[in-house]
């Protein structure tokens, strides 16, 4: 089990790399005719060395199915975080949609280079795209797995999800 997490953060960390070399170019929305498509954002650092990346590949399977690959990265402090997700989206009508999938979440010192905290969580919800620019989704993630060597990250077990992107 952990060697297929660790090969799965390793595809995950390469895709992002790859992925912020043509960042600005990439357009977010998914063109019905297309079945692959990726995007992402890498933020300025911050004054005292933040960093805040995300990366996003999509696989339209047809016209109502849609899996989607997330990862998002920070680093701020002497701490990182990682989380990666598989999310399958099932398009109930043309804009409003149902989600769901597994996530994984790690938590490391920079300092002693261990993990702090390491979860697992199933999330499900429902979404909405008001227009290809604005994304609304509200569901519920429930913590599967924790462990936590610290009480940094000791995250509350089960928590409701209110996300807009834009």
């Amino acid at each position: 089990m952990k060697t297929t997490i660790v090969y799965l953060l390793f595809m995950l960390f390469s895709l992002n790399v790859i992925g912020q070399e043509n960042i600005e170019e990439q357009n977010n929305v998914l063109i019905p005719q297309q079945k692959l498509s990726s995007s992402g954002i890498n933020y300025p650092q911050g004054v005292n060395g933040e960093v805040f990346k995300s990366f996003k590949v999509n696989y339209q399977f047809s016209e109502k199915m849609q899996l989607q690959l997330q990862h998002f990265y920070e680093k701020y402090g002497t701490h990182e975080q990682t989380i990666s997700s598989f999310m399958l989206k099932w398009y109930i009508k043309n804009n409003l949609y149902l989600f769901s999938g597994p996530e994984a979440t790690f938590d490391i010192n920079q300092e002693t280079g261990e993990f702090e905290s390491m979860g697992g969580n199933l999330f499900g919800g429902v979404g909405y795209e008001v227009n290809p620019n604005l994304l609304l989704e509200l569901g519920y993630r429930a913590r599967t797995f924790n462990n936590t060597k610290e009480s940094f990250g000791n995250i509350s077990p089960n928590s409701f999800i209110l996300r807009a992107s834009f």
